[in-house]
């Protein structure tokens, strides 16, 4: 999956040094990265510690970044490290309190991000492998839509279908890919 040429370009600016270009970025970036930082934690406060702290590492690091990996997944791969870098100090902060239910719950949320990483992971190449199975058009659409940001408007402008007509493709390949998924993750021997 690529970015679209516009956020390559801003990745590309920010890495020379544009204020700017790092700041539309984060304005891109930061619902969903604060979105996946509250699936584990759950104070609106330390989630925006957490992200203000995710675009500080990223914006050090951003230098070392290649496009390997779609930008969003990329920070959300730092979103990860540092929730997990929380709930272990949280751990550790609350077994010293005394607090064992809590220490404990900080620690099983710490395995569960540890955990999902690694079937995100694996989910992502699977989705990966689907996506290149379709066809042409149908992976170009996905990609747009959904790895690249483009609005449903634009989309449908541009393939000269109908806004309905196009939310019911989307609707179609969203459905396919999930079972294509489903089936790549599923263990050897248990697929339809």
């Amino acid at each position: 999956m690529t970015s679209t040429d516009e956020e390559i370009r801003l990745v590309e600016d920010a890495q020379r040094g544009s204020e700017e270009a790092f700041t539309e970025l984060l304005r891109r970036h930061q619902a969903r990265v604060r979105s996946y930082l509250a699936r584990f934690v759950r104070d609106r406060a330390v989630i925006d510690d957490l992200g203000q702290e995710t675009f500080l590492a990223a914006y050090r690091r951003l230098s070392t970044y290649r496009g390997e990996v779609p930008l969003n997944l990329w920070l959300l791969g730092i979103a990860r490290n540092a929730a997990l870098s929380y709930l272990r100090a949280e751990e550790r902060r609350r077994q010293r309190e005394g607090r064992k239910v809590q220490a404990a719950l900080a620690g099983w949320l710490a395995a569960h991000i540890e955990s999902a990483a690694s079937d995100e992971g694996r989910e992502v190449s699977a989705l990966e492998e689907c996506v290149k199975a379709l066809p042409e058009p149908s992976a170009r659409l996905i990609e747009e839509f959904y790895f690249n940001g483009s609005r449903g408007a634009e989309l449908a402008r541009r393939t000269g279908k109908s806004e309905g007509t196009l939310w019911v493709t989307l609707l179609r390949l969203r459905r396919a890919l999930r079972e294509c998924v489903q089936g790549r993750m599923a263990p050897k021997g248990l697929t339809q």
